[in-house]
């Protein structure tokens, strides 16, 4: 009796440590080098923040199943990247990036440690983030993204079946470099009325590198498969175009990067 009642507590235990390795699968994770900021990313979470698309004319690429497809030189992956997080435990959390809005304490995930440490390897000078900070201060609000009017052209003659034909035009900001590309996009808001905007970073899978730091071969996607990314002194110039992004695609966004990046220069050095 003892041994059926202690098999049906493992059997219960299963699934939530498959709940768990999933999570921690697809969890973007950040270290460090001597001279490089490295970024683990999940390959075949096509649900999530990562995703792998195949370039198009229209630059927005068009997802396909990783594991089903011989990805190369024609992929992307990309990445919907956070700048902040309530959850103080979370992997990627800078703790010394504190800050409060809307009554809500906020903590420097993601990009905010990409940036940190960045700043302390040397790949971006406290000279960088000064002239950024001056940069996003003069930002008109004309400017934003989020100001950007969401056109609709609507067709004078029916279609077929009496349908008429209507076409939305919502703008997108994009920069790309050698290195990969952002681009903001305008996101009808889930719980409430109106369009916020959303950062992606696009990562040529021509520099996406594996555990080893080589790069990854041509072919299809593993279960589970994690692959990298690092920042250099060579594509730092692409860390640079993700804070300009954020500080065009918002009033919010924007005085976030500015608070972000002035905790930065207060830190960094300690």
């Amino acid at each position: 009796m003892q041994k059926i009642v202690a098999l049906l507590a493992l059997l219960a235990t299963l699934p939530f440590h498959a709940f768990c390795a999933d999570a921690a699968y697809k969890q973007v994770l950040i270290s460090t080098g001597t001279n490089f900021v490295r970024v683990r990313l999940p390959l075949t979470d096509v649900t999530g923040k990562v995703r792998v698309k195949e370039k198009s004319a229209d630059g927005f690429g068009i997802p396909i199943a990783p594991s089903k497809t011989v990805l190369g030189k024609k992929h992307f992956l990309e990445w919907q990247i956070g700048y902040d997080t309530p959850n103080v435990n979370d992997p990627t959390v800078v703790k010394k990036i504190m800050f409060t809005r809307k009554g809500e304490t906020k903590y420097g995930h993601e990009l905010s440690r990409i940036i940190f440490e960045s700043v302390r390897l040397g790949l971006l000078s406290t000279n960088d983030i000064l002239a950024e900070i001056k940069v996003l201060e003069n930002i008109p609000a004309t400017e934003f993204e989020e100001s950007q009017p969401v056109s609709v052209d609507t067709e004078t003659n029916n279609s077929s079946g009496g349908f008429q034909r209507a076409v939305q035009r919502v703008p997108q900001f994009t920069k790309t470099s050698p290195h990969g590309s952002v681009q903001i996009q305008l996101k009808q808001k889930q719980r409430a009325v109106g369009y916020q905007a959303m950062v992606y970073v696009c990562l040529p899978l021509t520099e996406i590198l594996t555990l080893d730091g080589e790069p990854r071969k041509a072919g299809r996607a593993k279960t589970k498969e994690t692959v990298y990314y690092d920042f250099t002194n060579e594509n730092a110039g692409l860390l640079r175009d993700i804070l300009r992004a954020f500080g065009l695609a918002s009033a919010q966004h924007n005085e976030d990067m500015r608070t972000i990046l002035k905790l930065v220069l207060e830190h960094a050095a300690d």
